[in-house]
């Protein structure tokens, strides 16, 4: 039997290329993330491991031997799942990879901006010590949070606010039938989380019936001194509302690992707000999450190959 040949666009941790090498694998490491060139370099490939390049119907379609895109990592939307299930392919992804690190990110955010981290430290480094003096913040501690989206990542966040810092948890009830529920979460209305919430976090997939779900509705609910969490997916906001609502103090400030447009491009009014602090979507880079996502993609390769059932689908392929 010929070893089943894996691309990988854009490189992964060792971990995950040994594991591979070791379960009887070869793999082809990509030299660019466009398509033109994943259409040229995918060509003889049995399966892909894909981490941040994006899986387009045509590249999709350019190796008729393509069986199975294994997700480095949970996000989707780089997928043309539809197209996938269309050509037969499989398609699975990671969902436990990086939840923790994703989670810390949330809280870390949360409580950079509720402290004002960045203008302190900005402050420290001009060597102006007596900033503080205008420049409080204010404590987690007591504080609400209100959730959107309670799966893997989104219950980790509840879990360390409410244990480590003491904050009531409040999640918005849709979707959430039939799923566990801890006694320190109440379920709510999506009005009322945006009502009451000292800090609201998004923690849901981004889909085509969600995009701009939260907009200028939604932050003129929120209380002025609330700050807004986005880890999940830029798109799911309106940026231009939430722009706006941080420009005028309708809210206090906001926390965002994603935007709508990535790469970051430079002009993005919510680069220059003081009370936004903007990450470059590096929720899951930790040393470990990448690790995790790397074997745990191997892994799933190495499951279907071997006929042994994948762990984590997202498509029935069509025969």
């Amino acid at each position: 039997m010929n070893k089943p040949l894996i691309y990988i666009p854009r490189q992964i941790a060792k971990e995950g290329r040994d594991y591979l090498t070791e379960h009887g694998f070869e793999y082809r490491v990509g030299t660019a993330l466009d398509e033109d060139t994943m259409v040229q370099e995918i060509r003889g490939c049995d399966g892909m491991l894909l981490r941040t390049a994006h899986a387009t119907r045509r590249v999709l379609e350019a190796e008729p031997k393509l069986q199975i895109v294994a997700r480095h990592g949970v996000g989707l939307d780089i997928i043309d799942v539809a197209a996938a299930t269309e050509l037969g392919i499989q398609v699975v992804n990671t969902p436990t990879s990086n939840g923790l690190s994703v989670a810390e990110i949330a809280i870390c955010g949360m409580s950079a901006v509720a402290r004002k981290i960045l203008p302190l430290n900005a402050a420290a480094k001009r060597g102006d010590f007596f900033y503080k003096n205008h420049c409080q913040g204010t404590e987690l501690s007591g504080k609400t949070l209100g959730l959107i989206g309670f799966g893997h990542i989104g219950s980790h966040v509840a879990r360390m606010a409410h244990m480590g810092f003491n904050m009531n948890i409040i999640v918005y009830k849709g979707h959430m039938e039939g799923k566990p529920i801890p006694e320190y979460v109440r379920l709510a209305e999506w009005d009322e989380v945006f009502q009451t919430a000292d800090f609201v976090s998004v923690h849901i997939p981004l889909r085509p019936e969600n995009v701009g779900i939260i907009g200028a509705r939604e932050f003129g609910m929120m209380k002025p001194t609330a700050y807004f969490i986005n880890t999940a997916r830029g798109k799911l906001t309106d940026e231009a509302a939430l722009a706006e609502a941080l420009r005028s103090h309708a809210i206090a400030g906001a926390y965002l690992d994603v935007l709508a447009s990535e790469p970051l491009s430079p002009e993005d009014p919510l680069l220059h707000l003081d009370n936004a602090v903007v990450t470059p979507h590096c929720g899951g880079s930790t040393d470990e999450a990448l690790i995790r996502s790397a074997v745990y993609a191997a892994e799933e390769l190495d499951r279907f190959f071997h006929g042994q059932g994948v762990r984590w689908p997202v498509n029935t392929p069509k025969k």
